[in-house]
């Protein structure tokens, strides 16, 4: 077996290891890891029994002095989950030049991964994708781990339930954090929680001042008052909410004014808030548009689902909105409205979208979305 590298100007490889497949020699593995290599991933799609370990026992153990972005997906319950959760930690331990890190291990104890993450000197994005941790009988303890891990953090990415992504973001003590990306999603025990009870799922985000962006995915009902938190982060720039489909997120228009004094530099604004064109929930009208572009005075790109009906605005009187609005807005995308069948009908409601965000020293918004485009 040769000593030097096979590929010894790779840079980037990707191990993909299927059921049923001969687990690799580990040796050999490591004739495929030259110094030059910068961007390793492991992915384990099935139960495939002794593969990762192969894998990640090589990485350990060479010397890979460019390794910056490292990715680990075992989506599937292994027999020896446990195991593998050591060796992944082995290979941060071995290569503390990694900057960038995803993390998706179907395993109970994974708070050993996450300590060792969490003292990587120059990590900079960390995603992480829980597997129901709170479930397992209290482990893995994140909250036995230092408060001090992932210092100079600035983009986090989290998949989980409310408990699992409070129990992480906990542990990190970084004030360069500027990006936070959040899909809440409910427990595996599949038990229903009410909106009032994720009222606190997003309290950790006041800790993170500087956070100038925030992205909101909910498979879960929460209130307007969740989002309290999040005021207390005056350099928001860009703020992106959806919700799945039966977790609709009503914002009212005192909501909306508390946010656009909070975020007087927000520039991009998506609010998906229903699923469905014809949803029994309350949508978000013309006046709230208004809301919007009175406040948000350096709002530049907008995408809002709404009703424009008559029914769905009732008092709201065109004649209202001709008044001008001093703001920077230059898109607006009108996605999933309730008027897209009665364009027609009713198009001078459209004309008062237009009116509410015209300003004196701007173009007129580009208008996009399917409303629209159905006309």
């Amino acid at each position: 077996m040769p000593s030097r590298a096979i590929l010894p100007n790779l840079t980037s490889i990707h191990f993909r290891l299927l059921e049923g497949d001969e687990p690799p020699n580990s040796e050999l593995i490591k004739l495929l890891l030259p110094k030059t290599v910068s961007f390793v991933e492991v992915e384990v799609p099935d139960v495939a029994e002794g593969s990762a370990e192969a894998v990640l026992d090589a990485l350990a153990a060479v010397e890979l002095p460019t390794l910056a972005s490292f990715a680990i997906e075992i989506p599937i319950l292994q027999a020896n989950a446990e195991d593998l959760g050591s060796r992944v930690s082995q290979v941060l331990h071995t290569h503390r030049t990694i900057e960038t890190l995803e993390i998706d291990i179907y395993q109970y104890r994974i708070d050993e991964v996450i300590g060792s993450a969490g003292r990587l000197p120059a990590l900079r994005s960390l995603e992480v994708f829980s597997h129901g941790w709170e479930t397992a009988a209290g482990e893995p303890n994140i909250l036995s781990l230092p408060d001090n891990l992932f210092p100079v953090l600035h983009t986090l990415k989290l998949r989980g339930t409310p408990d699992s992504v409070k129990a992480l973001s906990s542990r990190i003590n970084s004030e360069d954090l500027e990006i936070i990306d959040l899909y809440l999603e409910p427990s595996l025990d599949f038990e229903a929680s009410s909106a009032a009870q994720n009222s606190n799922c997003l309290l950790f985000s006041e800790r993170f001042s500087r956070l100038k962006t925030l992205v909101l995915h909910l498979q879960i009902p929460i209130l307007e008052e969740a989002l309290s938190p999040v005021l207390e982060c005056r350099e928001l720039e860009t703020l992106r909410i959806g919700v799945g489909w039966s977790c609709p997120l009503w914002l009212g228009e005192n909501t909306l004014a508390r946010m656009g004094m909070a975020w007087p530099q927000l520039g991009t604004m998506e609010l998906i808030l229903f699923v469905g064109y014809h949803s029994n929930n309350e949508y978000m009208g013309l006046a709230h548009l208004q809301v919007i572009a009175r406040e948000f005075r350096n709002l530049v790109k907008l995408k809002v689902s709404f009703d424009a009906t008559t029914k769905g605005n009732p008092g709201f009187k065109v004649e209202d909105a001709v008044t001008t609005t001093e703001n920077q807005l230059q898109e607006l995308d009108v996605d999933g409205c309730a008027a897209q069948m009665e364009y027609y009908a009713y198009s001078d409601h459209w004309e008062s979208v237009i009116t509410a965000f015209r300003s004196s020293n701007t173009a007129q918004p580009t208008l996009g979305g399917s409303a629209l485009q159905a006309a």
